[in-house]
């Protein structure tokens, strides 16, 4: 599968499963955009949500390894899926962590 393959399907997902309650932004690396910014940054709830999503043996690189300190650092969400099931593993157990919106 391709990366962009599964970005599509995590934000269809995303969108059928929470609709109006999730806002996905889907970063496109280019020159432009920030080097090593997550692939899909989430305000879900309130909570913010960042995710790398990987395909095949893909790791993260140096700055994504800096994005990822950061954004738990300023206390959000941060995940590197691999699969759409890991995807909506790791937004379930987010959700079901913040009691409020059980």
């Amino acid at each position: 599968m391709l990366e962009r393959h599964l970005q599509k399907d995590c934000i269809n997902w995303l969108n059928k499963q929470f609709g109006d309650d999730a806002l996905v932004i889907n970063i496109h690396g280019s020159g432009w955009s920030a080097k090593g910014c997550p692939d899909l940054l989430i305000c879900l709830h309130g909570l913010f949500v960042a995710c790398e999503l990987k395909v095949g043996k893909n790791g993260l690189s140096e700055a994504q390894k800096i994005w990822k300190d950061r954004i738990l650092k300023a206390g959000g969400y941060w995940s590197a899926p691999y699969t759409l099931e890991e995807f909506q593993k790791f937004i379930y157990q987010t959700v079901s962590e913040n009691d409020e919106f059980r």
